[in-house]
C-alpha cells in the first residue's frame, strides 16, 4: 500500500539501538547484523508458532532495514511477537513499534479510515455504560459471559470478539489507558475460549493480554499472562518456552500469594517435563505460599481462585509422572478424583488423561477405563484442551488395539479429533 503524501519517515533508533544492545553469535566482539536478527526472528516464528507453516511470515536482512529506517512502523502480530522475544521487549513500544491507526495524531489527522469496531457498533447490544467505558461495567459483563455454562462457550466466541472489537475502539488512540486492564481480562478469557475449542488463534489474544496487562501496569495480570503463555507451551510440547514463561512469571514484584502459588505450579510442571528435579522445589514453594493466599483473601485476583490445595496436588502429581515415579502420582490422582463433584470438569478431564498415562504400562485397561472416561468430559464440556490431553494415551494404545476397549478408546478418539 502507498504511504499518505504527508507521511514524515523517522528511522526507528529504538529498534537499532536493541538490535545493536545483542552480541553477534558469528562475529565475535560485533553487535548483531540486520541479517542474523532476520534469522533469530524466523527462528522464533517457529518456536512461538509451532504446528503452523510461519513461512509467509519469514524476513530477510532488506525487511529489518526497512523497519530501522522507519518505512514501516507496525509488522504482523506473529513478527512483532518474535521481535520481542528476540530483543527481550515486553511491549511494541520498547521497539519503536507501533500502528499508525492507533496514534492520537493519526486519528486526529482523519486520515484513518472507519475501523471495523465502528461498524459493528450498530450490530452488538451494548449498554450504556460500556459504550461509556466504565471499566466495572465491562468486568460486569465479562462475569456474565465467564458463567455461562463451559459447553456453550464455542458460541459465545463470535459474541465475545464483537465485544473486544468495540473495547479496541474505544481504547482508539490510547485515549483511554484505564481499559487496558479491562481489555487483558477480555482477551485472556477469548483466549481460553481458543484454546479450548481448537481455533489456532488463541496464542494471539493471550498475547495482546499480556501486552494490555504491561500497558496498564498491572503485575498480577502480566505475572497470569505468562503463567498461561506457560502453560499453552506445554499444551503444545514446547518445553523450552514453557520453561521460559513460567520462570518470567515469577518476576513481577507485588503479586498476590494465590497467584504467586499457581506461577510456581506452572514453573514445576515445566522443569518436571524437561527432567528436572527442581521441579518439586517448585511444589513445595507454591505450597507455602497458599496459607498467605488464604490469609489475605481480600488481596487475592479472582483468575487465580482455582489454584487450591487440590490444584497444587494434581500438579505435584503430573510432576511426580513426568519425572518418572507413577505410583504415588497414581495414589495422588485417584484420592483427587475420588471426589469429581468437587472438581472443575476440564481439571478433571485433564486429571483423568493424565492418571490414564501412570496406568498404561501395568494395566492397559485400566488406562483405557480413564481415557474414556477424559473423553466424555472433553464432550460434556467441549474442551479440546482435555482431548489434545490424550493424544499420548491414544498413540501409546494403538500397540494394544488387540483389546476391545483399547480399539474403541483409539476409534473415539480419532472421532474427537477429526470432528472438532
Amino acid at each position: 500500500m502507498p504511504r499518505h503524501p504527508d507521511t514524515v519517515i523517522t528511522p526507528n533508533r529504538l529498534l537499532v539501538q536493541a538490535r545493536q544492545r545483542l552480541t553477534s553469535p558469528h562475529r565475535p566482539g560485533q553487535h548483531l547484523s540486520r541479517a542474523e536478527l532476520a534469522d533469530a526472528i524466523n527462528a522464533a516464528l517457529d518456536r512461538l508458532y509451532t504446528g503452523r507453516s510461519l513461512t509467509a511470515h519469514y524476513v530477510d536482512h532488506r525487511w529489518v532495514g526497512k523497519l530501522e529506517r522507519g518505512e514501516h512502523r507496525w509488522p504482523s502480530h506473529e513478527r512483532r511477537a518474535a521481535l520481542r522475544q528476540v530483543l527481550d521487549a515486553t511491549t511494541d513500544t520498547e521497539l519503536g513499534l507501533y500502528s499508525p491507526r492507533r496514534t492520537p495524531d493519526a486519528i486526529r489527522s482523519g486520515h484513518v479510515q472507519d475501523q471495523p469496531a465502528t461498524r459493528r457498533l450498530l450490530h452488538v447490544h451494548v449498554s450504556g455504560k460500556l459504550l461509556d467505558g466504565d471499566p466495572e461495567a465491562w468486568l460486569h459483563a465479562l462475569d456474565e459471559f465467564t458463567n455461562q455454562p463451559m459447553r456453550t462457550w464455542p458460541q459465545l466466541r463470535g459474541r465475545v470478539q464483537e465485544y473486544l472489537e468495540v473495547l479496541d475502539h474505544l481504547q482508539g488512540g490510547h485515549v483511554r489507558p484505564h481499559l487496558a486492564r479491562v481489555d487483558a481480562r477480555w482477551s485472556e478469557f477469548m483466549s481460553w475460549i481458543a484454546d479450548n475449542t481448537a481455533p489456532p488463534e488463541g496464542w494471539a489474544w493471550l498475547d495482546r493480554s499480556h501486552c494490555r496487562a504491561i500497558e496498564a501496569d498491572d503485575s498480577s495480570l502480566v505475572a497470569y499472562t505468562l503463567m498461561r503463555q506457560s502453560q499453552r507451551a506445554l499444551d503444545n510440547g514446547d518445553v523450552r518456552t514453557a520453561i521460559v514463561f513460567s520462570r518470567r512469571s515469577l518476576a513481577p514484584s507485588s503479586v498476590p500469594a494465590r497467584t504467586r502459588a499457581l506461577c510456581l505450579t506452572r514453573v514445576a510442571e515445566a522443569l518436571a517435563a524437561s527432567g528436572d528435579d527442581e521441579a518439586r522445589t517448585a511444589i513445595m514453594a507454591a505450597r507455602r505460599e497458599l496459607p498467605d493466599a488464604g490469609a489475605n483473601a481480600v488481596d487475592e485476583d479472582d483468575f487465580a481462585r482455582h489454584c487450591d490445595p487440590r490444584y497444587v496436588a494434581a500438579v505435584d502429581a503430573r510432576c511426580r509422572h513426568l519425572l518418572g515415579d507413577p505410583t504415588s502420582a497414581t495414589a495422588i490422582f485417584e484420592e483427587l478424583l475420588s471426589d469429581q463433584a468437587a472438581i472443575a470438569p476440564i481439571d478433571a478431564g485433564l486429571w483423568h488423561a493424565h492418571l490414564a498415562e501412570c496406568y498404561l504400562h501395568h494395566d492397559p485397561e485400566r488406562a483405557v477405563d480413564h481415557g474414556m472416561r477424559a473423553l466424555r468430559l472433553s464432550d460434556e464440556t467441549a474442551s479440546y484442551r482435555v482431548i489434545r490431553a490424550t493424544h499420548p494415551l491414544a498413540i501409546a494404545l494403538r500397540r494394544h488395539s488387540a483389546l476391545p476397549s483399547a480399539r474403541a478408546f483409539i476409534d473415539r478418539h480419532r472421532t474427537a479429533v477429526t470432528t472438532q
